[in-house]
């Protein structure tokens, strides 16, 4: 039976394994199609149009790459332009795809590739004249041009192109006011950490931002487009600026951990943050050894050179040229989560508002010292991607905002039958203005990141919606804002800045102006307030994470608080704490646990030099006396502190410490404790450290035992009446020993006058009057032995 089992088993895993084997090749065959459909199999991509509004004597020329994905070649390719029956007048209309459209009759309007190599991609350029479009002689609108590629009689790929049509006898619009905020925001490159040099050189996390910022770098091409942009308003992010010029002074960077150190690190995280939510300690009130083993700050051999420092100085001086002149707004340092503080509860809530106040402070100053003489606006509110509530907006203007940046989804038209897109400014409050963006222009933008192909596909779109609100109502004028992505590209940048050329040029509809001027426009409609997006309120830090922000920055208060040199600690961690609620974390809840973890590890080790030495008990003789208590300074600098001291029993052991006490940067001081004792035993004492100033409690509490032995009177009466008899037996004893002495000295002496010859020696056994006292016999012969009488008396 045994062997039957045996090869049943060894069939059953046989079976088992094939039946796995076969899954997984349904999986991966599944799953191809998915992964490829990511990528088109063959796509049209228009690389350049000559222009990107059509005039009656303009010619429409476009070059257009076919790019074959396929793992096959593609053979007589034909590629054919077709136009719009109809103008489109009404913006809803630039979004049908399936309007009908009629092929372009011109000889170069059609173009053939004999063949398309699998992988490869053709260039080919299409040409037509206006006046050969057939389009509508007396009324201005955007047609839409498809470029389909046809193989084998079957369209492969299409591309859909708007491009605004104006003819010769179409009315002139009056010119609207039209702003753009530019971002140039990036995400944390660091959490505090400095080598102990005098000049506290940065440690980066990592080094990503020097090729950001280098030739052909996201920044750098944002600053490089945005340049261009007459009356562009600059919306920076502080840390960004920050971060910059720290590369240009000299950093390291850290090295890439390996899974293995990962993995210890993560449960020292575990570990500490376990101890953080018990004050601190375990069981028997010392640091773990995990944080202990932890307790070593970097140093330059464990770090790596940072590269970015020329890079970086370029960039800044490249910024600095390009926003000569404009308006520049500062957002609150890290670009801190407006929404996210606003729409936390109760006392959470005013913390972190006294955050995001810090924040704002900041980044003003900030900017300031690396763009200076450039004036500066820290009072713009822009929350994520300008969704707004009530709890957003008071908190905004609690904050000090007099301008909201919001977004036309969240601030709709009070009249839904309104024909016309209303200006950008409304009125909230005497002091309070909201500038609101458009809905459909905010979903156009969003959805053009990260595709370069799309790139004069979005810049047509955003030309049309442009267009096709200015002819809405073409003698009205009006004002409008778009605002960029926060991290947006270079390819939706280049197609955000040729549209508003096209737009606001010599012949457009639209007169760029700056933030400030927008400001100060004429409010539009009334507009309702939507509900938040739940969605993007699922994106916000949970409540655990937002309450360790606070707690962090008393962290640093706290260590700063004891510190000769304060500023060697608020300088790198104050901003670290404020990187905690940059908006960069929305949706990445574990990018941003670990940041924050790496914060707190930073500063903890730090804070780990600064300790009580741990001890198990201390002896206490007597009623008074003194307990010391060691305090391990590790770091560069001098500490001041207090002494928290506490019995669990002050009725049997009262203590008291002294005030204040300063220790050298690294040395070690005993500091005594006074104490009285009421009563013999052993009582547990709890030291902490305290700021001088206010008495906050540093690291974690010292726990030991103090083990009395004081002796009362009653006792000390019992042990004297018990000394005083002992001396009295002992001077009794003494003076029997003399008297005994003296009797036994004098009856020798009898004896040798009467003894004769025969009386014994000192050590005979002679007969005579000794005899007849056996007691007196024996002492005179113990007495007066040899080895008895060389012994201690």
């Amino acid at each position: 039976m045994t062997g039957v089992r045996g090869h049943a088993r060894s069939a059953g895993g046989i079976v088992l394994l094939l039946l796995m084997l076969a899954a997984a090749l349904v999986t991966a065959a599944v799953s191809r199609p998915a992964e490829a459909a990511d990528t088109p199999a063959v796509e049209v991509v228009v690389r350049s149009v000559s222009t990107p509004v059509l005039r009656p004597d303009s010619v429409l020329k476009l070059g257009v790459d076919i790019v074959n994905n396929t793992s096959r070649d593609l053979d007589d390719v034909t590629v054919q332009m077709r136009v719009g029956v109809n103008e489109m007048t009404v913006r809803t209309e630039l979004s049908e795809d399936g309007a009908g459209t009629r092929p372009v009759t011109a000889d170069e309007a059609t173009v053939r590739i004999p063949a398309v190599r699998a992988g490869q991609r053709e260039s080919r350029e299409l040409t037509v004249p206006a006046d050969e479009l057939g389009l509508s002689d007396g009324t201005a609108g955007v047609y839409a041009f498809n470029i389909d590629a046809v193989d084998g009689g079957s369209r492969v790929a299409s591309s859909r192109l708007l491009v605004p049509w104006i003819p010769a006898k179409a009315p002139k619009a009056a010119k609207s006011r039209i702003g753009v905020l530019w971002p140039l925001i990036d995400q944390p490159r660091r959490d505090g950490t400095t080598l102990g040099d005098d000049s506290q050189t940065p440690v980066f996390l990592n080094d990503g931002l020097a090729s950001e910022l280098a030739d052909g770098g996201r920044l750098d091409a944002l600053v490089d487009i945005g340049a261009t942009v007459p009356e562009v308003t600059w919306v920076v992010d502080p840390d960004l600026l920050d971060t910059a010029g720290e590369m240009a002074g000299g950093y390291r960077v850290a090295p890439p951990q390996s899974p293995d150190a990962q993995a210890a690190e993560a449960a020292a995280d575990a570990e500490a943050e376990a101890a953080e939510e018990s004050d601190g300690e375990n069981s028997d009130g010392e640091k773990s050894d995990t944080e202990t083993a932890n307790a070593a700050p970097r140093t330059e051999e464990e770090t790596e050179q940072g590269t970015g420092g020329p890079t970086a100085a370029a960039w800044l001086d490249q910024l600095r040229r390009a926003v000569a002149g404009e308006t520049v707004v500062a957002l609150p340092y890290a670009d801190a989560d407006l929404a996210a503080i606003a729409h936390a509860a109760g006392p959470l809530k005013t913390e972190l508002t006294a955050e995001l106040a810090k924040a704002t402070a900041l980044g003003r100053t900030t900017v300031q010292r690396v763009l200076p003489n450039q004036p500066v606006r820290s009072d713009v509110a822009w929350p994520v991607v300008g969704a707004v509530d009530n709890p957003v907006l008071d908190t905004a203007k609690a904050n000090g905002a007099s301008l909201v940046v919001a977004s036309g989804s969240s601030l709709q038209p009070r009249d839904p039958h309104l024909t016309y897109t209303s200006s950008t400014r409304l009125q909230l409050t005497d002091t309070t203005s909201a500038l609101v963006t458009d809905h459909r222009i905010d979903t156009l933008l969003a959805g053009g990141m990260n595709d370069p192909n799309r790139r004069l596909e979005i810049q047509q779109a955003l030309i049309a919606e442009l267009f096709t609100i200015a002819m809405e109502q073409p003698q009205l004028q009006r004002s409008l804002l778009i605002a960029l992505p926060r991290t947006a590209d270079a390819g939706l940048a280049q197609a955000v800045a040729g549209a508003l050329q096209a737009a606001a040029g010599a012949d457009g509809w639209y007169e760029m102006v700056s933030l400030d001027a927008l400001g100060q426009t004429a409010a539009g409609e009334d507009r309702t307030m939507k509900v938040y997006p739940p969605e993007l309120r699922r994106t916000e830090p949970s409540e655990r994470y937002l309450k360790s922000v606070p707690q962090l920055q008393g962290s640093v208060e706290v260590f700063a608080g004891i510190l000769s040199k304060p500023e060697r600690i608020t300088d790198p961690y104050d901003p670290a704490v404020l990187r905690t609620l940059s908006t960069s974390w929305r949706g990445d809840t574990r990018d941003a646990d670990a940041y924050r973890l790496d914060v707190t590890r930073s500063l903890r080790v730090l804070q780990q030099l600064v300790r009580i030495a741990p001890k198990t008990s201390v002896t206490l003789s007597g009623e008074t006396g003194q307990v010391p208590v060691t305090i391990i300074n590790g770091l560069q600098q001098a500490i001041t502190i207090k002494l928290g001291v506490e019995s669990r029993q002050p009725n049997r052991l009262e203590l008291t410490a002294e005030e204040v006490r300063t220790i050298p940067a690294g040395h070690t001081s005993a500091i005594p404790i006074d104490a009285k004792s009421a009563a013999n035993g052993k009582v547990i004492v709890d030291v902490r450290i305290l700021t001088p100033r206010d008495d906050r409690p540093f690291g974690p509490t010292q726990t030991f035992y103090v083990n009395t032995t004081s002796i009362d009177g009653i006792t000390l009466g019992i042990i004297g009446v018990i000394a005083g008899l002992l001396a009295l037996f002992s001077l009794r004893a003494y003076l029997r020993r003399r008297g005994a002495a003296a009797a036994g000295e004098d009856g020798s002496g009898e004896g040798t006058e009467t003894g004769g010859d025969d009386a014994p020696g000192p050590f005979g056994n002679g007969t005579g009057a000794g005899e007849n006292s056996e007691g007196g016999t024996k002492r005179q012969g113990s007495r007066d032995r040899p080895e008895d009488h060389h012994a201690p008396a």
